[in-house]
C-alpha cells in the first residue's frame, strides 16, 4: 500500500473503531498480540518467553525492512516484509488485518520504538481490549502509551527491553 493511503486508512480505522476498551490488570490478560521490528528480534523473543512463563498465550507480528538481511524462516512469529506491506496490488497487509480482527486479544503490546506505518495499521485494526505502546506520532493508537523511556544508552534493544519491563510493571499495578 502507498504510505499516504496507509496513513489515511489508519486515521479512518481509528475514527470508526468500535472496539470496547478495558483497562486490564496483567493477571487478567490471557492472550497478547505483539508487534515489533525484526531488528529487535532477540529482545522480543526473550520478552515473549517471559510472558509465556507467566502463562500468557502470545501471538506476534514482526516487520522486516529491506535492509534487514536476517533469515527468519524458522521463526514462530508472523514476519511481514517491507515489500509485502507496501505492495498495492496484493494487499497483504489488509489480509493480515482482517485475520487479526477475527480473533480477540486481551492486550496488544507494540514494541516498536520508531514510526512504522505497517505495524500501526495492524495496531489500528486489532481487536484488543487494551493497547499499549511507545508514542511515536499523533495517532491515538494506545490506551496506555509511553512517551519517554529511562534508558541512558540510546541503543534501541535496551529501549525495547525497558519498554517491555514497563508494560508488565504498569499493567500489574492496575486495579
Amino acid at each position: 500500500m502507498n504510505k499516504w493511503i496507509l496513513k489515511s486508512q489508519i486515521r479512518k480505522q481509528l475514527k470508526n473503531n468500535s472496539i470496547e476498551h478495558r483497562y486490564l490488570n496483567m493477571k487478567d490478560i490471557g492472550t497478547i498480540l505483539i508487534l515489533f521490528d525484526t531488528e529487535n528480534y532477540g529482545e522480543v523473543d526473550a520478552f515473549v518467553k517471559q510472558l509465556k512463563r507467566m502463562g500468557k498465550k502470545v501471538t506476534a507480528y514482526a516487520f522486516k525492512e529491506k535492509k534487514d538481511t536476517g533469515d527468519y524462516s524458522g521463526s514462530p512469529f508472523q514476519i511481514v516484509t517491507d515489500k509485502e506491506a507496501y505492495d498495492w496490488f496484493k494487499n497483504h497487509l489488509k489480509t493480515l488485518a482482517e485475520e487479526m480482527k477475527k480473533t480477540h486479544q486481551d492486550a496488544l503490546f507494540d514494541l516498536t520504538i520508531r514510526e512504522n506505518l505497517a505495524l500501526e495499521y495492524l495496531c489500528a485494526n486489532a481487536d484488543a481490549s487494551i493497547k499499549v505502546g511507545f508514542k511515536k506520532n499523533n495517532y491515538p493508537l494506545y490506551d496506555l502509551s509511553f512517551s519517554a523511556l529511562n534508558v541512558k544508552d540510546n541503543h534501541e534493544n535496551l529501549k525495547v527491553r525497558e519498554l517491555g519491563r514497563q508494560m508488565i510493571h504498569y499493567l500489574s499495578t492496575i486495579r
